[in-house]
C-alpha cells in the first residue's frame, strides 16, 4: 500500500470509528428519548438520528475506494463481497430461529454486522494477500 493511500485509510478509519461511536450513542438517545415522548409529534425526527452517521458511513468509504489502487480495490470488493452475502446468510438464519423461539432482534443492528464482517475479512483478506 502506497503512503498515500495509508493516509487515506487511516482518515477512513477515523471518520468510521467516529461516526460508529456516534451511531451507538445516537441509537440509544433516540432509544431513550422516544420511549420517553411517546406521543410527541417529533419522535419520527429523533428516531432518525442514527442515519446521520450512517450518511458518514457511506461518504467516508466512497471517498476511500477511490483513492485506491487495483490491488487495493479488488481486496476491498472481496472484503464487502463476502460482508454482503455473510449478512445475508445470519440474518435469514436468525430470522428462521426467531421462529424456533428466539428474541427478535431490530433490523437497526443489521448495517453494524455488515461492516463488522468487512473489517474483519477485509483483514483476513490483507494477512493472505500481503
Amino acid at each position: 500500500m502506497q503512503p498515500d493511500q495509508r493516509a487515506a485509510r487511516r482518515q477512513f478509519l477515523r471518520v468510521f470509528l467516529v461516526a460508529s461511536l456516534v451511531f451507538v450513542g445516537f441509537v440509544f438517545l433516540s432509544d431513550f428519548v422516544v420511549d420517553a415522548n411517546p406521543d410527541s409529534n417529533w419522535r419520527y425526527i429523533v428516531a432518525l438520528l442514527p442515519v446521520a452517521p450512517i450518511a458518514a458511513w457511506v461518504f467516508a468509504s466512497v471517498r476511500y475506494h477511490r483513492l485506491l489502487d487495483e490491488l487495493q480495490q479488488r481486496i476491498q470488493l472481496e472484503a464487502m463481497a463476502f460482508a454482503f452475502t455473510g449478512t445475508a446468510v445470519i440474518t435469514a438464519g436468525y430470522g428462521f430461529l426467531e421462529f424456533a423461539g428466539l428474541p427478535r432482534i431490530g433490523w437497526v443492528w443489521v448495517w453494524p454486522l455488515m461492516g463488522g464482517l468487512w473489517f474483519v475479512t477485509d483483514w483476513l483478506v490483507r494477512q493472505r494477500r500481503l
